[in-house]
């Protein structure tokens, strides 16, 4: 029977064994299942990151892109109200010229005009006063409005 009892223990260590190296098989496939998912995770965190990096990279050329259209567009704009404002005082100081001018050329015809009617005939001379009389002094000449057209004493003696 000692044989017998041997066989069945080494036959039980067998089975044992095979059940022992049937779990290990189970545990082992297990952590390989869960080892490939993880890999996938991975994969897929990695490809999740490119494609963030990627649309991020696209943002910031749109962005600097925007950003160069929006500072062209204000220098632009800045350009024209500086145009503007030249040209706006170029015409307002041609106008003030032409203003200054015009006056000019008024007070010019004016002192012309003022000028031309001022032909003032002579006028009578006075005699000194005398010192021995207390008299007062006298014009020397006599007028004679209308007598003769020339001469002294000749026409009104009016300026207008």
């Amino acid at each position: 029977m000692c044989g017998g009892g041997q066989r069945r223990e080494v036959a039980r260590q067998k089975e044992k064994q095979a059940a022992a190296d049937r779990e290990a098989r189970r545990k082992q496939e297990e952590l390989d299942r869960l080892a490939r998912q993880r890999v996938a995770v991975a994969q897929q965190q990695q490809a999740r990151s490119r494609a963030l990096q990627v649309q991020q990279s696209q943002q910031i050329a749109a962005q600097q892109a925007e950003a160069a259209q929006l500072r062209q567009q204000q220098a632009d704009r800045l350009a024209g109200i500086e145009a503007e404002a030249a040209a706006s005082t170029a015409a307002a100081e041609k106008s003030k010229a032409e203003s200054m001018a015009a006056g000019e050329a008024v007070a010019s015809s004016l002192g012309v005009l003022s000028q031309a009617g001022q032909t003032q005939g002579r006028t009578a001379s006075v005699s000194k006063r005398n010192v021995k009389g207390r008299s007062s002094r006298q014009t020397t000449a006599s007028l004679n409005i209308g007598a003769t057209s020339s001469g002294s004493g000749s026409g009104s003696n009016l300026s207008i």
